[in-house]
């Protein structure tokens, strides 16, 4: 079996794992192509994707299988709405830096009806009120704002991501919560859960991918589309091209590919 991303040790965390995968890859209509512009890097990234894989087989999926079996519903879902409530805290500066006043708003009203009357995080009162969920982060920002995608990275004991889209996952490393605190013992809990809870959320898609003639292509290319699709919030001005290098000029990189495909009153923005 394979998953779409794998969660990550402490050094790799990311809550953008869920929320990445949030829609379902079956409402992309992600098509695998052999060749990807994104992904200069493939014959680094598939062997790395491949080790990923057997992680995955051998520990993550046995033990979220685990958890989804013999922790209570209602426990699961605390759990689940505690990292919830650290993505809505994230999402604050990452829609204040691309001027989306209401989404920033939105989300620090989440974080502080949910870590005060939610008793921190884990009953998800906001979505009662409602206050919708943005899911705003540091790579959709850089991408906001044009900063190019850069390649296609399969990262060891992490998943899928891009040379931009990494500043989110490094970003909370650095200032993640529990990163401020001294006790190790509880930094290791932290993230034990964390990966356990966040591999769990996925294992409904286990099946689709195993399906896939070419999973990683699959997995690569879900995961730019679900990008393009979160950059331009649901509404992108085209759909991204994802050809073989053959297909571009001799000279040319992703981004030309975009700028060629665009309507000609398009400036477009990269994945």
């Amino acid at each position: 079996m394979t998953s779409i991303l794998y969660p990550s040790t402490r050094f790799f965390e990311s809550a953008m794992l869920r929320r990445l995968i949030a829609v379902p890859l079956l409402m992309l209509g992600a098509c695998a192509t052999p060749q990807n512009n994104y992904d200069p890097l493939e014959p680094i990234n598939r062997p790395i994707y491949q080790m990923n894989k057997a992680v995955d087989d051998a520990v993550l999926r046995p033990v979220a299988k685990g958890y989804v079996r013999f922790v209570p519903p209602p426990l699961r879902k605390g759990v689940d709405n505690f990292f919830e409530n650290i993505d809505d805290l994230f999402s604050i500066p990452a829609a204040l830096l691309q001027g989306k006043a209401t989404p920033a708003s939105k989300s620090f009203g989440r974080v502080l009806v949910n870590s005060t009357v939610g008793l921190g995080g884990l009953i998800d009162w906001a979505s009662d009120l409602p206050i919708e969920k943005q899911n705003e982060d540091l790579g959709q920002t850089l991408g906001y704002w044009g900063l190019p995608t850069g390649p296609y990275l399969m990262v060891p004991f992490y998943g899928p991501t891009t040379l931009r889209d990494s500043v989110e996952p490094l970003s909370r490393f650095i200032w993640g919560p529990i990163d401020y605190a001294d006790d190790l013992a509880g930094q290791i809990a932290y993230y034990s859960v964390y990966i356990v809870n966040a591999r769990a959320q996925i294992l409904p898609l286990d099946k689709i991918i195993d399906e896939q003639v070419d999973p990683y292509a699959f997995i690569r290319d879900s995961y730019l589309q679900r990008r393009w699709f979160k950059i331009h919030d649901g509404n992108p001005p085209f759909p991204l091209p994802m050809g073989s290098a053959d297909d571009l000029d001799a000279d040319a990189g992703p981004e030309k590919a975009l700028n060629a495909s665009a309507p000609t009153a398009v400036t477009p923005e990269t994945p």
